[in-house]
């Protein structure tokens, strides 16, 4: 039931905060969230500071904020950050993606960077009954 609720909720998170590091310093940003097939991802401009952040160190975690029936409750995952370079799923990925174009021309922009969010296990806090869960992947 809460992995069926964890994707429930995965689906309907417009935004998510990525936290990467640099020299043992957290950076946290909001960031767009896209769920496709049962995995979460983000683009990014290439030039910006937290792709290379995730070049040198890999290793993030996500919160997102989850609305349940009178409260608020959270997802935190920890996992790894992957920069897609495959052109086909960066292809598939631009057309689901609602604020592509309004970035980039085509998949094949240099300035275009796909990051998939290969997430190892989540902590829900449900919303509803206040308990805690780990969720493995």
């Amino acid at each position: 039931m809460n992995k069926k609720k964890l994707n429930e909720f995965l689906k309907e998170a417009g935004t998510l905060d990525l936290a990467t590091s640099e020299n043992n310093q957290p950076h946290v940003r909001c960031m767009a969230a896209i769920y496709h097939e049962n995995s979460l991802w983000c683009c990014t401009k290439s030039d910006r500071k937290k792709v290379q952040e995730l070049k040198q160190n890999e290793l993030i975690e996500i919160c997102i904020i989850v609305q349940g029936g009178q409260d608020l409750g959270s997802i935190r995952g920890s996992g790894k950050a992957i920069i897609v370079t495959n052109q086909q799923v960066r292809a598939e990925l631009a057309e689901i993606i609602p604020f592509f174009k309004a970035y980039w021309k085509t998949p094949q922009d240099t300035d275009f960077t796909l990051i998939k969010l290969a997430i190892d296990h989540y902590i829900l806090h449900d919303p509803d009954d206040k308990q805690f869960y780990t969720i493995s992947i």
